[in-house]
């Protein structure tokens, strides 16, 4: 990877100038109304200041371990000076890494634990970047909802639930084993209701937002000596052992390139979508103001009217079979606003993305709420509905299993986290207007696997694909087909892992179908701010247009052919022929490995080029004595017939071994990888050159053909013979 790339994709250095602030919503999950806290501080704020700030925010003490994690990596952050035992190789310590470094983009996402015994788990969600305008390094309380008692030690957020509802219904004995904590609050007139956002203010202000020790940029400096001793430097910064990381290496590759339909048409489709809609229509309902209970959900009488006047019955599949008689009878029983879906999903909503306010026990419009029909807002709001669905799928607890299924597997919940992120980046790759085929998908992810794990991982997918049809077809994010005998396959897979019956494969070793999948624009797109919350690489064709060269080689390396051509056009387009061959011809400059990864994504770029005042920036260059770009202008030259004299020969020795050494330069693996992608173009020329190519003058043809030759020696022992053999006419030429 070039350092332009690698450039971009890290976040900024921390220095002694200003920087950015960011304001971060943190969420405390599984409590219902919601409760989270908004705050505004640096963007070189460690972690391990960040764990402070959110334990005065929730009201925590800080008496039990804790850790952040990385939902895309499952890294974790935790304190190295804790008693929490940690992995040097996979565990970070939180006091040197910043904010910004693990969300250095708008809608990035971390998650925060406090007490693995409760279980009391924090969604840290980047909402905005505001720029850096003033040298006040303070934090700062924006917003909230609902108080936080003294909740250490209570059970997790059940319990909490448990106390909250305790003392609001003051009448009842308090329960057991929160008798003395309810009493207090009860004693105090504690107001779930009531967050105090000043006195939160006040207190954060006491804490310095510190950054960590050593920036990031002092962090990733290592001398090229040092490089060589502990082991090679990745894109992300860091340095790994010379073994090769595969799950880093699947982590790294951005996914499928796509197109998406214009924000105006996808904001006017989320509207459409029956959830978003009726939490709109509550919100504006809520205009004048309207009265809600200490748990912030309508009084019951003004919850049947929301249900009858905006017709939210619609969405309820009881209610709507009913005569409108039986409809009224039936909601004058209502006891709580929050007994019927139709209603309480939509609240919900509207409180947590501020569609809704409440202040002094009455709702009503809140600062979310977009001022026009036409306002884009509304598709964040549906993005960030989807992704809280989505995110619940790496639970087990979520996928439809048999509550007793993980237990009797000797499972954890968290051996679910990731499983879902595939599915659906399988999904997000699938061209548009095909379907997603699940047999497909899982019998790729199981391949190689003992029987027993490729039935579990079967049987784990196809649920996630199941639930994950349910919640896509809701947003209007995808059409689904489902199959009538996924219930009765499902059964029989489960009887197998268990030892009871074999697996239903048929008999050609062919996976059972699951829900079908076709991803709608508007779901395209949730997909993708999905995937760049998780951390993924989600490129758009069309948004390197502006780009300089560099950026544009490096990106195509990952590009499918239709894409590459594509973004290929409108990046040639957007600048005229003759200033993108100079552009593309200087980024080829060197003999270094980058250098040579982009050359090995020029030729396509190359190849549109067919314009008089492009086609003499070619000959120029091949003319001159420029390493790299000499060539390089030469071999696409070669491609339209104009080979110069002498050197036909020559360029396509220099040519092969130029395309290995971009590869090699990244690690064995990548060449390895390369040499199985390319075999039918590459082996030809090796087996045609393998005698030649030691005559090439390429700096890098003695590591190339040794590389090779290690390569392909369990391949084709004869060809390896022949590369090393070359490879020791290449050392002997040099020493004469």
């Amino acid at each position: 990877m070039s350092e332009s790339v690698s450039a971009l994709r890290e976040p900024f250095a921390v220095t002694a100038e200003l920087v950015p602030t960011y304001q971060l919503k943190i969420a405390l999950r599984d409590t219902s109304p919601p409760i989270w806290r908004r705050v505004t501080l640096p963007a070189d704020t460690s972690l391990g200041c960040l764990h402070d700030i959110i334990q005065a925010c929730f009201g925590w003490d800080d008496s039990h371990l804790h850790s952040f994690t990385e939902p895309s990596s499952g890294r974790q952050f935790v304190d190295f000076d804790g008693p929490l035992d940690h992995d040097p190789l996979r565990d970070a310590d939180e006091e040197s890494v910043t904010v910004a470094e693990v969300l250095p983009c708008e809608g990035g996402r971390l998650e925060y634990t406090y007490d693995f015994g409760d279980d009391w788990r924090h969604r840290i969600t980047l909402e905005k970047t505001l720029p850096a305008s003033t040298p006040d390094r303070r934090v700062r309380c924006t917003g909230g909802r609902r108080a936080m008692p003294c909740a250490e030690d209570t059970g997790g957020a059940w319990g909490l639930q448990a106390v909250l509802d305790a003392v609001v219904d003051g009448g009842a004995p308090a329960p057991e084993p929160w008798t003395d904590l309810v009493e207090t609050l009860r004693e105090e007139g504690f107001d779930p209701a009531c967050f105090d956002r000043d006195a939160l203010d006040r207190e954060l202000a006491e804490l310095d937002p510190r950054p960590p020790a050593a920036t990031p940029a002092q962090r990733g400096k290592l001398s090229l000596a040092e490089a060589a001793s502990s082991g090679r430097r990745c894109f992300c910064g860091e340095v790994h052992d010379d073994e090769y990381d595969e799950d880093l290496a699947g982590e790294s590759v951005p996914v499928r390139p796509v197109f998406l339909a214009p924000r105006a048409e996808l904001a006017a489709a989320a509207r459409q979508v029956p959830l978003i809609a009726s939490a709109l229509r509550l919100a504006h309902w809520c205009q004048g103001g309207r009265a809600v209970t200490s748990r912030d959900v309508l009084k019951p009488a003004l919850g049947r009217l929301a249900v009858q006047e905006l017709e939210l019955w619609a969405q309820d599949d009881e209610l709507r079979a009913l005569r409108p008689a039986e409809r009224d009878e039936r909601l004058a029983r209502l006891r709580s606003s929050g007994d019927l879906p139709c209603l309480a999903g939509p609240w919900q909503l509207a409180l947590y993305t501020d569609l809704v306010g409440i202040s002094a026990g009455t709702a009503r419009p809140g600062a979310g709420l977009p001022a026009a029909a036409g306002d884009e807002g509304v598709l964040k709001i549906w993005c960030q509905a989807l992704e809280d669905e989505l995110d619940a799928l790496n639970e087990l607890e979520n996928l439809g299993l048999p509550p007793w299924l993980p237990t009797a597997l000797g499972m954890q919940d968290e051996d679910g986290d990731g499983l879902a992120v595939v599915v659906l980046r399988a999904l997000y790759e699938v061209p548009d207007g095909e379907w997603l085929d699940p047999a497909l998908l899982v019998g790729a992810l199981r391949e190689g696997l003992p029987k027993q794990e490729a039935r579990l991982v079967e049987l784990f997918l196809l649920q996630i694909l199941d639930q994950a049809a349910l919640i896509l077809a809701e947003y209007q994010a995808a059409e689904v087909e489902t199959d009538p005998e996924a219930s009765r396959q499902r059964d029989h897979i489960l009887l197998g892992i268990l030892g009871i019956e074999a697996s239903t494969e048929d008999s050609d070793g062919t996976p059972p179908a699951g829900a079908r999948l076709r991803l709608t624009p508007l779901g395209r797109h949730g997909l993708r701010e999905y995937l760049l919350a998780e951390g993924f690489q989600a490129p758009l064709i069309g948004e390197l247009a502006d780009a300089d060269a560099p950026t544009l080689l490096d990106a195509l390396l990952d590009y499918d052919q239709d894409a590459a051509h594509a973004e290929i056009t409108g990046w040639i387009s957007h600048r005229g022929q003759g200033p993108a061959a100079v552009q593309l011809i200087d980024a080829c400059a060197g003999l270094e490995a980058d250098a040579a990864l982009r050359r090995l994504a020029a030729p396509p770029v190359l190849a549109e080029l067919d314009e008089p005042k492009a086609l003499a920036v070619l000959r120029k260059a091949a003319a001159s004595q420029v390493p790299g770009c000499a060539e390089t202008a030469a071999i696409a030259l070669a491609g339209r017939g104009e080979i110069p004299e002498g050197q036909g020969r020559e360029l396509q020795l220099w040519g092969l071994v130029d395309h290995l050494w971009g590869p090699l330069g990244v690690a064995d693996e990548a060449l390895a990888a390369f040499l199985d992608q390319e075999e039918d173009m590459v082996l030809p020329l090796l087996e045609q050159a393998a005698d030649d190519l030691w005559r090439c003058d390429h700096p890098a043809t003695g590591a190339v053909l040794e590389a090779a030759g290690r390569q392909l020696r369990d391949r084709d022992k004869a060809l390896a013979k022949r590369l090393r053999r070359s490879a020791t006419k290449v050392g002997s030429r040099r020493r004469r």
